[in-house]
């Protein structure tokens, strides 16, 4: 193997390192915002994954976080007593429970996460508009791979 191929090998086992490393990182900050927010961080993750889908059934929601019904019913009851979301019932299947986001307290959310958005704008600007995209690229091809590798988990 030439010392090319080894340098990139090394380099891309650390950018693969610090992708691990952000992960641990993302996690522990969400953690101190949950808590801010008087949560565990799965309930946090739930509801900012509520957030993006829109209503979806707790069914769904217990496949997209790989959670037991049991374990999502206790995430919708603190969510709910949290008055982040409310429970509706399916107008097609009175059997099944749409969760439906509530927006009351996104503006408490926004300012915890804040900080965050603020530096990161600040990295961001430091970057011109090929590399911008180039980031672009890449975190959309990594939020795409994560769920294939949570799937390959089950």
């Amino acid at each position: 193997m030439s010392e090319k191929t080894t340098s990139r090998n090394e380099f891309i086992t650390s950018l693969v390192m610090e992708i691990r490393k952000f992960n641990t990182s993302i996690v522990i900050l969400n953690e101190g915002i949950a808590s801010k927010l008087h949560l565990n961080v799965t309930d946090l993750r739930c509801r900012e994954l509520l957030s993006q889908t829109g209503p979806i059934s707790a069914g769904q929601l217990s496949q997209l976080t790989n959670l037991t019904t049991g374990a999502i019913t206790g995430v919708i009851d603190r969510l709910e007593k949290a008055m982040l979301v409310k429970r509706i019932h399916d107008p097609e299947d009175r059997r099944k429970v749409i969760i439906q986001p509530l927006y009351e307290r996104d503006d408490e959310i926004t300012k915890l996460f804040k900080p965050l958005s603020d530096s990161l704008s600040n990295i961001f600007n430091q970057y011109n508009d090929e590399e911008l995209d180039l980031l672009f690229k890449f975190w959309n091809e990594i939020n795409e791979l994560i769920p294939k590798e949570t799937k390959r988990l089950k």
